[in-house]
């Protein structure tokens, strides 16, 4: 049995926002101390940290990328199939025979004899209310 596709997004997406609030907390230290004094060797190591942090929020981001790609493949194959099932249904119960009348598209004259009646009815309906 599959995994839903709502809860693989909320699963995927609490990932991706459980993964940012970290990288902020951590952006944040790193900032705290690059700010410190000028000759402090803490700040070449908060610069060096930082440049650490983008590189993997870079790769974090291919990797997202190339997941969700995946993702986007699997579902247009999966909707490809699907599609090819509902013709073979379709062509296996006979979609070229005479549509049932119950589907027929009525002629523009139909209709409009249709609402003549309709609005004869309503008429009438509302003569019988006028007299009681």
């Amino acid at each position: 049995m599959s995994t839903p596709l709502d809860s693989h997004k909320k699963s995927f997406t609490q990932d991706i926002d459980a993964w940012v609030l970290a990288a902020q907390e951590h952006r944040a230290k790193l900032h705290i101390q690059a700010a410190g004094p000028w000759n402090s060797n803490e700040r070449y190591e908060a610069f060096a940290a930082m440049s650490e942090l983008l590189l993997l929020a870079f790769e974090e981001m291919r990797m997202i990328s190339a997941t969700l790609r995946e993702d986007s493949q699997s579902l247009c194959r999966h909707a490809d199939g699907l599609c090819e099932r509902s013709q073979n249904l379709l062509d296996r119960h006979g979609r070229t025979a005479e549509p049932s009348f119950r589907f027929r598209i009525p002629a523009p004259e139909e209709v409009q004899q249709a609402e003549s009646q309709m609005l004869e009815i309503f008429k009438q309906g509302l003569g019988q209310g006028n007299q009681s």
